[in-house]
């Protein structure tokens, strides 16, 4: 996430998935009808995180044997020679990650 208007958007998007106009529609409701909004930040929350997961997949670099760092999207595991180092996207993005 590079700035908090991006995080914002994405609060946006969850409040609007949960048949609000934003997050700040939403906010407002629960305000209004004394609603706890623990349950609403929570869920947003992961989402951000999921984002975050995401590009930290997508951004990985993979040290290759002879030396050379470089990202590559389209793997989702990397053998390096003998050494049998691998990287697993999939364990970056794996909901288990998320904090609870």
């Amino acid at each position: 996430m590079e700035n908090h208007k991006e995080k914002q958007e994405i609060f946006d998007k969850y409040a609007k998935s949960r048949e609000f106009e934003d997050w700040n529609d939403l906010k407002n409701c629960c305000i209004e009808f004394d609603i706890d909004i623990d349950e609403y930040i929570f869920d947003a929350c992961d989402l951000v995180q999921a984002e975050q997961q995401e590009r930290i997949a997508e951004s990985t670099k993979m040290k290759y044997h002879d030396g050379v760092s470089k990202v590559d999207h389209h793997l989702t595991y990397f053998q390096s020679g003998a050494d049998n180092i691998q990287i697993d996207k999939d364990t970056i993005t794996n909901p288990e990650n998320f904090i609870k």
